[in-house]
């Protein structure tokens, strides 16, 4: 009943604070009459931020402004409010990324834009936001620049938005593995993004490896053998350290030794260092191939002295445990 807003409040969940019932409802009754389907006018809201210098809607009244102002008002009224709000509130990304949005609708002035787009995009720093980007990419378009435009906006930021799109899915997915909960959605992301890496021309082969692990770990061999399989160390005969990673990654599965120890033998033909000639040693020594698995481990021992030597602390147990085990494993057969 206290119609002068003096006392009768209530708390407001989206701004996290107190206000008075009549303050929230001027608020509200200006925000509507700013978007009314007629004849949309500003002036209510305009008033709200003269009456209420201090009152917690205000960022809120300038944010549904700039829609208003980023949209409907003429070149000169845009550019006053947009100063204003940018002044008023500098540190706000929104009042910034309006302005420049506004700037790109009115083809000027582009220098201002830039300015302002680039505020924005080291404020975000990396990954890089697609909108600031696309922001940055008109505005180079509009300075006759179109060189600058693809630097910001071309296949860099694809190839870019892809590898954090994959990282950030495939963290989703063995976050729930972790759980063994969800494991329906796990499936459904490791094939959204295995089908995102089969339309990728240059696909990292770390991607394909992390989304087959998701594949192992849910016993969808299969799918992971059609993602990461023989027909993929096919194509990568050439790329030593890639074939030493797959052999490697089924070294640890425990599946598909055979085309496994091909291309890891074919990484060693390529070029030998103790770590392909020690997953050598570990795909034969699974295979029972006891005898050249033997010759491998010692191969790796032998090879990774030198480092050993260089680096102080560098870990060589493993190695040596291995020609062990096999050794062990000969006598007992």
């Amino acid at each position: 009943m206290d119609l002068g807003g003096r006392t009768a409040s209530y708390y407001d969940e989206n701004c996290k604070t107190t206000i008075s019932y009549v303050e929230s409802a001027e608020f509200t009754l200006a925000e509507s009459a700013a978007f009314a389907g007629g004849k949309p006018d500003p002036a209510p809201l305009q008033a709200f931020i003269k009456n209420h210098p201090t009152s917690p809607m205000l960022k809120n009244a300038y944010s549904s402004l700039s829609d208003y102002y980023g949209q409907m008002a003429s070149k000169e009224d845009a550019a006053r409010f947009f100063e204003e709000y940018t002044a008023k509130f500098p540190d706000e990304d929104r009042a910034v990324e309006s302005y420049v949005q506004r700037i790109i609708k009115d083809k000027d002035p582009v220098d201002k834009g830039l300015e302002l787009a680039e505020k924005l995009q080291e404020k975000a720093g990396y990954p890089r936001k697609a909108q600031y980007q696309e922001d940055l990419a008109s505005l180079y378009v509009l300075k006759n620049d179109p060189a600058r435009a693809d630097e910001e906006y071309g296949k860099d930021f694809v190839d870019l938005y892809l590898a954090v799109a994959v990282k950030d899915l495939t963290g989703y997915a063995n976050f729930w593995l972790d759980q063994e909960k969800n494991l329906d959605s796990v499936e459904e992301t490791a094939d959204l993004v295995a089908a995102a890496l089969g339309a990728w021309k240059e696909t990292p082969s770390y991607y394909l490896g992390q989304v087959a692990g998701i594949y192992a770990r849910l016993k969808k061999t299969d799918k992971a053998l059609a993602l990461y399989g023989p027909a993929f160390a096919g194509k990568n005969w050439s790329d030593g350290d890639v074939l030493a990673s797959y052999a490697g990654f089924w070294n640890r599965q425990e599946a598909n030794l055979g085309s496994a120890v091909e291309a890891v033998r074919r990484s060693v033909e390529l070029k030998p260092d103790y770590s392909n000639t020690f997953t050598l040693a570990q795909v034969l020594f699974k295979m029972k191939s006891y005898d050249e698995a033997l010759k491998a481990a010692e191969k790796a021992v032998e090879l990774v002295k030198p480092i050993a030597a260089k680096y102080e602390g560098f870990p060589t147990q493993q190695y040596e445990n291995l020609v062990k085990q096999i050794k062990e494993a000969m006598a007992k057969k």
